[in-house]
């Protein structure tokens, strides 16, 4: 029979090694904090040059040189403004495949043009429903110790951690963007709401509005809306087999193909009589 001393070898516990496993951490904990501490400021403000708007020329004619139309009001004189068509697609369009951004109308535009700078954010934009494309924007000026209302969006972190999600739950993001009024000079970045602490409870855990408050920066020139009550729930997560599935009743109707003059029909193909205008 083969000796199994050569298998069981005893490793030697020097005092060095295991003084230097026991504090390793605490310089390792310290490198990390110093690493992120040194990381810059998050900040979504974006920082763009125009032009002005040339006298006696239409919206259409400046779509067809690929410049963007602007106009930016409130708190002073209304300017019209031209961009690059291409640049603010880029920052409207943040995602490959995804549509209008939810931080394009929760960011802050420091404005070049000429002399001038204006610090606005987007108040109403025309694009197009399916493509990826700008058409029109207009601009509300930022003035600090004037309200400015914005949606500030919202994304979470940790989910590959969140106990609720491990266990088979799925984590909701029910608010994608939180109603915030701001006073001060800047614009706060977008909320990151951690769910590692998120469990799956019965009906469904949650996160609420009131549970982000520490979100909000230290300086007290922004505040949720006063529209909310503290109890919204920004992230949910509950187990899908454990909701029922309702049916529709049976005289919904879908509103998206409600029409001024009627319903539009699928059916419909061009022929008389419209089909629109049936009750």
């Amino acid at each position: 029979a083969f000796s199994s001393k050569g298998y069981n070898i005893k490793r030697v516990q020097y005092p060095w090694k295991t003084m230097m496993l026991k504090y390793s951490w605490e310089f390792l904990k310290q490198e990390m904090v110093t690493h992120f501490e040194a990381q810059p400021h998050r900040d979504s403000t974006v920082h763009i040059r125009g032009e002005l708007w040339p006298r006696f020329t239409m919206k259409e004619e400046l779509l067809e040189q690929d410049r963007l139309p602007a106009l930016i009001g409130g708190w002073g004189p209304s300017r019209r403004v031209v961009f690059s068509k291409a640049e603010m697609e880029r920052i409207a369009f943040d995602e490959p495949e995804a549509h209008l951004s939810h931080l394009f109308k929760g960011r802050l535009f420091r404005v070049y043009v000429g002399n001038w700078v204006e610090e606005c954010v987007v108040d109403d934009i025309s694009v197009h429903p399916v493509e990826r494309e700008l058409y029109f924007i207009r601009f509300r000026r930022h003035v600090p110790g004037k309200v400015t209302a914005l949606p500030i969006p919202v994304s979470i972190s940790g989910l590959w951690g969140c106990p609720g999600y491990r266990a088979g739950g799925h984590v909701d993001l029910a608010m994608p963007t939180i109603k915030c009024e701001c006073v001060g000079e800047t614009i706060p970045p977008p909320f990151v709401i951690d769910v590692t602490n998120l469990k799956l409870e019965s009906p469904y855990s949650k996160i609420t509005i009131s549970d982000i408050k520490n979100q909000l920066p230290e300086d007290g020139l922004t505040r949720f809306s006063r529209d909310y009550t503290g109890e919204e729930e920004v992230v949910m997560c509950y187990d899908p087999k454990s909701i029922p599935e309702t049916p529709l009743p049976p005289e919904w109707q879908d509103p998206n193909f409600n029409h001024r003059g009627g319903r539009y029909h699928l059916t419909y193909t061009g022929f008389w009589p419209k089909q629109t205008t049936r009750a």
